[in-house]
């Protein structure tokens, strides 16, 4: 009997915001369980694994990061400090990206390159009797600790550093077995719980977020390793590592004791009275990723409402296309909503902190939409932030430039490669999701995954060329026969076009369907679909198979009325990966090209450009000299991330319909 296939009528790229459901939580499948074999992402790790971690390491080292932990050390003065304040931090970050890299694939050279730092860092700890840490503090201004007694933590970064050495305890245990850097955390949160806190202790609260989630790491660990209690050589109580985040949160908006920071840190209202995104881009996605953590652990509805808001705000109202998120460089900060420059700041940094928090809402509320916008940055803003050769790097990513604009060897704060590192390092671990339910696919990348489902041993392999094709082969096969769901996220990209209220509203599915189903080659006509996933619900054999088609037509992308800087200008997108026109001959400016609305594309696959790509082509046309007719244009849509990889160049990704709307030579 012939089964009609299903077409998924549901939201646009970012969908409208919809009534909250109550949270229902999942449990991210870890790195280290997660094999990926993709013709995608494997040869780009490789090039990061292989490049970027050696070259970014080297010149950290060059620059002196390493010798500020030297200097405290061996008991150098004032003017012995190298870099900027956030030095520490970025090692620290460096440090737990790559101790991801290691879960998958130890690295013998790696890891002592990296115990070498560590050793280097717990004898600089050691020489306070205190166990507190911050190279530039101790060097340059001792008696500002947190930013305290004149200081100011929004430059000082205390707390900002101290939550990126809890992060990276975390992960470079979970990845090693080794605790000497989990000792000096600990002794380092153990500390600051003494000394922040409600009166008598001190009201301090992040200049710059990341400590709020490192937290609750660090209680996580405890609570589901208490044998690493008996490891420390001082006590460990995990409860007040959480209540420490959770003042960082509540501190916010009350400014007893201390300056407030303002919008610029979230700090210009209490956190669950702040209805939107402000301030820094990526100290506001931070924090914003650390009340979705929070919430996770301590299950307050009022750390789960305000993450769901301030995430409404960011998506539906301030988030580029591509992912990018901070408008304007005054500030490397959230502008209005609906103010959205194709020149704006974009900073790397901002879209990953961005990603990190998509991850974390998608874990606390099981929705798909969240992990939608983390597809977005993954194919998007995150790679364009390295280039295509992994030793290049970018600060900013503009969705429009003129020739000038290109990455840089080296930086004077070169945040962005750690950010980077850590967010690919984590790549395995946004695979997977599961609960007692069953397994959760957010992500379409060939991968081997091993997980315990309601108790029993289940191992899925996926297979596909995504995003280049939207075919995806999935093998279940639980130890023994298992009754769960398998829940496979339906993309809002391959879903109809969206709400008037959408930010960005995708056009051209077509109408014979664009998701479908078959199991065990049985293709499946009534799927159930929940929280914008499609829910398998079976008796589960070993070798089962699911099968996904996708059908990844090119989308014409208009953006909400209300985002007047692509007013009649359209942008293409093609499966997750939003493309750019970027022109590198003197005859030819990107400015001078439009895309009519009738004008016809085809799509084709270039294995030896730009490592191989799905490039557009067709129906371009482009204005010369003043009063000159408009002609045909020899360019090609390429995909925004790999931008910057051929030469000095101009670039857009909002094209003009009008030829009156493009400009001329």
């Amino acid at each position: 009997m012939k089964v009609t296939m299903l077409l998924i009528a549901c939201f646009g790229a970012v969908a409208p915001q919809i009534q909250a459901a109550a949270p229902q939580p999942l449990e991210a499948v870890p790195v280290a369980r997660v094999l990926i074999d993709d013709a995608f992402w494997s040869p780009k790790l490789k090039v990061w694994r292989s490049v970027t971690i050696p070259d970014c390491l080297a010149k950290f080292e060059k620059d002196g990061a390493i010798r500020n932990f030297e200097n405290v050390r061996d008991g150098k003065g004032a003017g012995s400090h190298f870099g900027p304040p956030w030095y520490d931090g970025l090692i620290y970050e460096m440090i737990r990206g790559c101790a991801d890299f290691l879960a998958v694939q130890r690295d013998p050279a790696l890891e002592a390159r990296l115990d070498g730092y560590i050793e280097t860092i717990a004898a600089a700890q050691a020489k306070d009797p205190d166990s507190y840490l911050e190279t530039s503090t101790v060097l340059k201004e001792p008696n500002h600790r947190f930013g305290m007694n004149g200081g100011n933590d929004n430059w000082q970064h205390d707390v900002y550093n101290a939550g990126a050495m809890f992060e990276a305890a975390v992960h470079y245990y979970r990845a090693t077995g080794k605790t000497r850097l989990a000792t000096v955390a600990v002794r380092m949160a153990n500390y600051m719980a003494n000394f922040i806190g409600p009166s008598p202790r001190k009201n301090v609260i992040p200049g710059h977020s990341i400590a709020e989630e490192a937290l609750v790491k660090l209680y996580r660990l405890f609570v589901e390793h208490p044998e690493l209690k008996q490891q420390m050589p001082v006590a460990v109580e995990e409860s007040r590592y959480l209540r420490l985040a959770e003042f960082f949160i509540e501190a916010r908006g009350h400014y007893e004791g201390r300056a407030t920071f303002g919008p610029y840190g979230q700090d210009h209202k209490p956190v669950f009275q702040q209805e939107t995104i402000e301030g820094h881009a990526v100290r506001a996605t931070l924090m914003a990723a650390g009340v979705a953590a929070i919430a996770a652990a301590n299950n307050r509805p009022e750390y789960f409402a305000s993450a769901r808001r301030l995430w409404d705000n960011f998506t539906q109202r301030r988030l580029y296309i591509t992912g990018g998120a901070g408008a304007t460089a005054e500030g490397e900060a959230f502008a209005p909503d609906y103010v959205l420059p194709n020149d704006g700041y974009l900073e790397t940094c901002a879209a990953i902190g961005g990603a990190f928090f998509d991850h974390n809402l998608n874990l606390l509320a099981g929705e798909a939409r969240c992990a939608d916008e983390l597809e977005r940055v993954l194919y998007n803003s995150a790679p364009a932030g390295v280039s295509l050769a992994g030793d290049m790097y970018s600060y900013v990513n503009p969705l429009q430039y003129e020739r000038g604009h290109s990455r840089w060897k080296w930086h004077g704060c070169p945040c962005c490669p750690p950010m980077f590192l850590k967010i690919m390092g984590s790549l395995a671990g946004y695979v997977y999701a599961k609960d007692e339910r069953g397994v959760t696919v957010n992500l379409f990348i060939g991968s081997r995954a091993d997980m315990s489902i309601q108790g029993q041993p289940v191992i899925v392999r996926q297979t596909t060329r995504y995003p280049w094709d939207g075919a995806v082969r999935l093998e279940i096969s639980p130890a023994v026969d298992l009754e769960c769901d398998v829940r496979v996220r339906v993309p809002a990209w391959c879903q109809q076009e969206a709400s008037p209220d959408a930010l960005y509203r995708l056009q051209g599915v077509p109408a014979s369907g664009a998701f479908r189903v078959k199991i065990n080659g049985q293709e499946q006509s009534a799927l159930k679909i929940e929280r914008g996933y499609a829910v398998l619900h079976r008796v589960w054999h070993k070798g089962d198979t699911v099968e996904v088609a996708m059908d990844m037509p090119v989308r014409r992308v208009h953006a909400h009325p209300a985002v007047k800087s692509c007013e009649r200008r359209v942008a293409l997108q093609r499966g997750p990966v939003v493309c750019a026109v970027e022109t590198t001959s003197p005859g030819l400016r990107a400015r001078n090209v439009f895309l009519p609305p009738d004008a016809l594309l085809e799509v084709s696959f270039q294995p030896n450009l730009l490592g191989g790509v799905a490039v557009i082509r067709g129906g371009f046309q482009a204005r010369g000299k003043p009063n000159s007719s408009p002609h045909p244009a020899a360019v090609e849509a390429a995909p925004y991330f790999a931008y910057g990889n051929r030469g000095e160049g101009d670039l857009r990704v909002w094209l003009p319909e009008r030829a009156e709307d493009a400009q001329t030579n």
